[in-house]
């Protein structure tokens, strides 16, 4: 038979556990960057600039969505390798052109298995025919890169990659991110 102080105790253990799971949850999103993150960014990197477009798309998940900064979506790691032996491949628009680093902004723990990382990047102008813009003087444009990574095992991988062109607004007042 159930009591108003049974009733009573059970919604406090009720209670008690969502705070304490809240508390849980708000601990692995607050974590800062663990090193396992920031070395797969710099992976990222050395892959890019290694033009070795195999080596770019084994970094990302076997069914990776991927939305370049034109809107253009890839899905799934073999198109993305399509994509990366255009882009990089002898003739290729990127196949000669030496990026910079990728600098992080901001990362956050989602779960221990899941996380995202958002860094600032840059990309040559395209012009007409999906080639740099000015030849070898082409300008750089500003990216924001945003990565959905997923644990498997030990190494982590891309299941999702957003890129867009940043032309930031300035606020009236200062901001983290708008100094």
């Amino acid at each position: 038979m159930t009591t108003s102080v049974s009733n009573r105790r059970s919604f406090f253990l009720s209670a008690a556990s969502l705070a304490g799971a809240a508390a849980v949850s708000s601990t692995l999103i607050a974590q800062p960057t663990p090193t396992n993150l920031t070395a797969f960014l710099q992976t990222y990197d050395e892959a890019w600039a290694s033009h070795n477009p195999q080596a770019i798309a084994m970094l990302h998940a076997e069914d990776v969505l991927v939305v370049n900064r034109f809107g253009s979506m890839l899905e799934g790691r073999a198109e993305l390798e399509k994509a990366m032996q255009f882009l990089h491949g002898p003739g290729g628009p990127f196949h000669s052109i030496t990026f910079p680093r990728q600098k992080l902004l901001v990362s956050r723990m989602l779960n221990t298995d899941m996380a995202t990382l958002h860094a600032r990047w840059k990309n040559p102008t395209m012009g007409p025919g999906d080639q740099l813009a000015h030849g070898s003087q082409t300008p750089w444009v500003d990216l924001l890169s945003t990565y959905l990574l997923m644990r498997r095992g030990k190494t982590w991988q891309i299941v999702q990659h957003d890129l867009h062109s940043v032309d930031p607004i300035k606020f009236p007042f200062k901001t983290k991110w708008n100094a």
